[in-house]
């Protein structure tokens, strides 16, 4: 039996500003934060069962600053509706826990995302990584009130153990790539 991923992007998450009229910032790019939902399906022989359901921020509210690199919408760095590939159990680098690479598909601007989660804006400056990963803060030593996505599915720290017990259940390993979609309600 396979797994593989399905993200439920409300449509109500692409309103990110709690004040319209006021620029992006930390203190404005927290309304409507993650709602949206990522399940792990399981394909029987018949048909797709829900494994697990996690709620996540899919939607690129992190546009401003360092992270403001979308050529054309703000949020365009925002994984498109359609397919997409995670590479499991990826090297952290300065993220924590274990995380995962979204590849092989592309973000809102049309801009692809390579097999490394890496993409090129349109002025060529390399824009990545795109990652599954938690929005726990070593500042804070915990985590953050709201998920700040610069392109990411940020999940909760005990969702993403909890998505990770579950890829170990179904014995997925550091490289093994996992199909997913993402629709949007």
């Amino acid at each position: 039996m396979s797994i593989e991923l399905l993200l439920e992007r409300d449509m109500r998450s692409y309103i990110f500003k709690a004040d319209p009229a006021k620029p992006d910032s930390f203190e404005n790019n927290w309304f409507n934060n993650s709602i949206d939902k990522l399940h792990i399906l399981e394909q029987t022989h018949y048909y797709k069962q829900r494994i697990a359901t996690f709620r996540c921020q899919s939607v690129h509210n992190y546009c401003f600053g360092d992270c403001a690199t979308a050529d054309y919408l703000k949020w365009g760095d925002t994984i498109a509706p359609g397919d997409f590939f995670v590479k499991c159990f990826v090297p952290p680098r300065n993220f924590h826990g274990e995380i995962h690479g979204i590849i092989n598909c592309t973000d809102l601007d049309g801009q692809f995302i390579d097999c490394h989660s890496m993409q090129k804006t349109a002025n060529g400056f390399q824009n990545g990584r795109f990652l599954i990963h938690d929005r726990y803060s070593e500042k804070l030593g915990k985590d953050t009130n709201f998920a700040w996505s610069a392109g990411c599915f940020i999940l909760s720290s005990k969702d993403l153990q909890t998505f990770n017990t579950v890829l170990r259940a179904y014995k997925v390993a550091a490289g093994d790539v996992i199909k997913g979609k993402i629709v949007e309600v």
